[in-house]
């Protein structure tokens, strides 16, 4: 079952639109109060297969989603509820979005070795090379995105400080693109972990078939 108690189409009219969306790397405010409240509506249960490990990714879809929506406290409260990795990293993504890096870091020593990982390089590896960064003006700035990009793995850590930088000192317009860009893809693998773990199979597929 797909659907949340008024039957609505969740993938549809939800989960489409949101991971189409490319949130803002210190959001002010949500980007859709109307979005709110049908995530608020869907109910983790009915995004599961029944066992209770999968009703707990049932909820890091809905912290997932109100993430997406740019809706960090209410992302929070489910995130903190949630007693995985899994948990730990949608928490962790919501500090970071606040500008509480320090946090962020914390939430993140939690995650350990995430699966979206080696997933998560690939496509930022495809999306920004080296090349890209020449024309910075920002030294520390570049140092670090050439670090994050030719690292053999994913590092949170050193994304969260690429992420500091900008918002709190370069604000450079390309820089800002680049790094929503890549906060997409974590988001958008991210969420479909949740869903496979959740409702097996693919979340992109079953958005196609709706």
């Amino acid at each position: 079952m797909h659907s949340n108690k008024d039957g609505a189409d969740w993938l549809g009219a939800i989960a489409k639109p949101l991971l189409e969306h490319l949130p803002a790397l210190y959001p002010i405010e949500e980007w859709d109060l109307a979005m709110d409240a049908n995530i608020e509506a869907m109910l983790p249960a009915n995004m599961t297969q029944g066992t209770p490990e999968q009703e707990m990714y049932g909820m890091a879809i809905k912290a997932g989603l109100y993430l997406l929506n740019e809706s960090l406290d209410k992302s929070h409260d489910i995130a903190q509820e949630i007693t995985n990795a899994t948990g730990s990293y949608w928490h962790a993504l919501m500090h970071r979005m606040e500008g509480d890096y320090s946090n962020a870091k914390y939430w993140f020593n939690d995650v350990g070795h995430h699966p979206i990982f080696s997933n998560l390089i690939a496509c930022v590896r495809d999306y920004l090379t080296v090349k890209d960064l020449a024309d910075l003006d920002n030294e520390a700035l570049r140092q670090k995105l050439e670090v994050l990009i030719t690292s053999p793995v994913w590092n949170p850590c050193v994304f969260i400080d690429v992420v500091e930088l900008q918002v709190s000192l370069v604000q450079n317009s390309t820089v800002d693109s680049w790094l929503r860009h890549i906060q997409r893809y974590e988001m958008q693998l991210l969420l479909q972990y949740c869903y496979e773990q959740s409702c097996g199979g693919s979340l992109l597929e079953a958005i196609e078939q709706k």
